[in-house]
Parts: C-alpha cells; structure tokens; sequence
C-alpha cells in the first residue's frame, strides 16, 4: 500500500514538476537529449554479453554492507542492476516503488538488485526513507560505472535552463560540477556474468517493466 502511494505520489510530482503549459517544451527536450547529447559513443552491452565486475558503495544496504562486489553477490543468486537519475525524478521514483513492490519476490529467487544513481549519499538514503527501499542503492560517483557502460549523456544549454526552472539542480545534486546524466538501464546478470536482460532506453520517462525482469529471473531459478 505504501509504494502504491508512493507511485501516485510519483504521478502528481509530474504533473507539478512539468505542468501541460510546458509539456511541448519538455517532450523537445527529451528528444534533445536523446538524440545529441550522447557523450559515450561505448557499445551498449546487450543480451549473451558480460557484464564486468564492479565494487560500489552502498549507501543504502539491506545488509549494513558499506559496498558490494558484483561477483560477490552473484555467489547468491542472480543480480539485477538498474540505473535511475536521481531522487529528484519522478519516473525514477515510480521505478524503485515497483521494484520494493517486487523485492521479496526476487528474493524469494535468490536474487539480489542494486539501484545505482550518481546523487551523493544523503540523498539515496532520503529517498530510501521516503519509499521504504528494501534493496541496495548504488552510489555512481561522477558516473564512473554508467559512463564505462556508455550511459552517460550531457545536458545541453537549453535542457539545463529548463532543469533550473524545475529546481533540478544536477551538479549540486550529484556532488560534481557536470551536467552529466545517465539514462535509464536495467540488466539482468546470470551468475557466470552473463547479462540475460537488457533494457536502456535515452528517453527518461520510459522504464524497465518489472514483471518481464521477474519473469527472467524466475527462468533462471528453473534452470539450477
């Protein structure tokens, strides 16, 4: 009940954030980023590729952990790996509420899932409050991991002034002085580092459907 307050929670933040008056300008503005912006000309990684390790600090951890280990989570189960913008997204804020609804389902799995955002630590851990998060949220410092993925993108100079009229202020948010996002992306890695689902798509307001990545990982679990 509370992440499906969470959610409509999400949905009027929207429409606060970006009233009808500047819908036209904010659906240019996704179409700016998704097109020009792109800064990582990297090959995404797709379905049979694998995945590289990674250590990331964790500051929000079901398990008081400070940091996890890619392959040490795998020892366990399969992990799914998303990357959101930030606590200051509304769409972002929509996606984790649905994977806590999710949570113990995949755990159920045995699988673990980590968040990851480049927003410094104060925020993760007040979002996580507000939405009663369950798994791990990731701290991507100045998007080291999502730009070695080839998810990174800069915002240009019209997109920035239209952030700041949202009070979306990226640099202050992230701890750095870039202007610089990842899109939206979510992996589901096999135990032996074999990515089995893929999604990433330059257009913020579309997510993962969370009910396919179970669907994965339920496979998974079939095969051990």
């Amino acid at each position: 009940m509370k992440n499906t307050l969470a959610r409509i929670a999400a949905a009027s933040l929207i429409g606060t954030i970006i009233p009808a008056t500047g819908a036209a300008v904010a659906a240019e503005t996704v179409l700016h980023e998704a097109t020009s912006m792109n800064t990582d000309p990297i090959e995404h990684l797709k379905v049979g590729d694998t995945f590289k390790d990674f250590t990331i600090s964790t500051p929000v951890s079901p398990t008081g952990a400070e940091e996890v280990n890619l392959s040490d989570l795998l020892k366990d189960g399969p992990v799914v790996v998303t990357f959101f913008r930030g606590s200051w997204c509304p769409y972002c804020r929509g996606e984790l509420s649905d994977i806590q609804d999710r949570i113990e389902d995949f755990e159920a799995l045995g699988a673990s899932v980590i968040a990851i955002s480049p927003e410094v630590d104060e925020k993760s851990i007040e979002l996580s409050r507000e939405l009663d998060i369950g798994f791990y949220i990731g701290h991507d410092q100045n998007n080291e991991l999502a730009r070695s993925l080839g998810l990174t993108f800069t915002l240009d100079a019209k997109t920035i002034e239209k952030y700041q009229e949202y009070k979306f202020i990226i640099p202050e948010a992230n701890g750095t002085d870039k202007w610089e996002l990842p899109i939206p992306a979510t992996y589901v890695i096999d135990q032996d580092m074999t990515v089995k689902f893929v999604f990433d798509d330059t257009n913020h307001r579309k997510r993962a459907d969370y009910k396919d990545v179970l669907k994965v990982v339920e496979e998974l679990a079939k095969e051990d």
